[in-house]
């Protein structure tokens, strides 16, 4: 994907873009790395649509990352686009509907959560010592916590072992070649920005056109069950997708299901599992995958 840069209020930031079609993707990427961790997406939908991927640069509010993808969107002549948030990009995506709205059609939430005061003021305290801590001893705390998270499932298949494994090796090198202390903190900062001021509810939408998808794993470490439940109760109206066994790895161990549900909502073909069965129906994804 071509990579541009847009300076916004003395600010420079990185995008790339790439795909083609009648609606636009913009997709906003998790806590570690930057757009080109958003490749997969792009490539699965490069023709079908058009794809905008930023890099969120080393600021402090949610306001300035908003105000950045507006600024690249209105760059590209996008008068409304798809969002998608993943996980840290989950916040953001919700904090861009709130001040964007007319510029979001659609909403993808993946393994994300709504505002949590308890989180942002845990992540707060936490933040008073970080900055003194040193760098090295801190990407090692950071690969000792995310490598809890990591592990295949002994069920998956050799390629998602695979996937699994080459996703550590790119974490690896990110962290120890790419990742800046600027960076780490001010991703901190957003989510705290996030936890801690941002404040949403269904009536916050009431008036507002677009559908909401909401991707979740039932047994996701990062994101527990009443996170899950507050965030579909932001969300009364969403669509929700609730895979089993995936944990934060949605990606990684469901990459070509998830795919088939984010295309089959965009046609307006996804329709809710059974209430008494809150899970994907993978049949249905299947299918979609293999009529791609």
């Amino acid at each position: 994907m071509p990579e541009k840069k847009l300076t916004v209020k003395g600010v420079e930031w990185e995008y790339v873009t790439g795909g083609r079609g009648p609606q636009t993707l913009l997709m906003f990427h998790g806590a570690v790395g930057g757009a080109e961790t958003m490749q997969w997406l792009a490539d699965a939908f490069a023709d079908e649509c058009r794809t905008i991927a930023p890099t969120v640069a080393g600021v402090r509010t949610l306001e300035e990352v908003c105000d950045a993808a507006s600024a690249i969107l209105d760059r590209e002549h996008v008068g409304r686009a798809v969002v998608f948030g993943g996980s840290f990009g989950g916040l953001v995506a919700q904090a861009f509907l709130k001040r964007r709205r007319r510029q979001v059609e659609h909403l993808v939430l993946l393994s994300t959560g709504a505002p949590s005061p308890a989180v942002g003021a845990k992540n707060a305290k936490a933040m008073k010592f970080l900055r003194f801590i040193p760098f090295p001893l801190m990407r090692a705390l950071m690969k000792l916590e995310m490598g809890k998270h990591l592990h295949a499932p002994t069920a998956a298949s050799p390629e998602h072992a695979e996937r699994v494994h080459l996703f550590r090796r790119r974490l690896d090198d990110y962290l120890d070649h790419k990742l800046t202390k600027q960076t780490f903190l001010s991703r901190i900062e957003l989510s705290i920005d996030f936890n801690l001021r941002e404040n949403y509810g269904p009536e916050d939408y009431a008036d507002w056109p677009g559908r909401v998808l909401l991707v979740e794993s039932n047994d996701d470490p990062m994101i527990p069950a009443a996170e899950r439940a507050r965030l579909k109760a932001t969300y009364p109206r969403a669509l929700v997708c609730a895979f089993e066994g995936a944990g934060h790895m949605i990606p990684l161990l469901r990459q070509e299901e998830l795919v088939g549900v984010v295309r089959a909502f965009l046609r307006e073909e996804y329709g809710m599992p059974p209430h008494d069965a809150e899970r994907c129906p993978l049949h249905e994804v299947q299918k979609e995958v293999r009529d791609r």
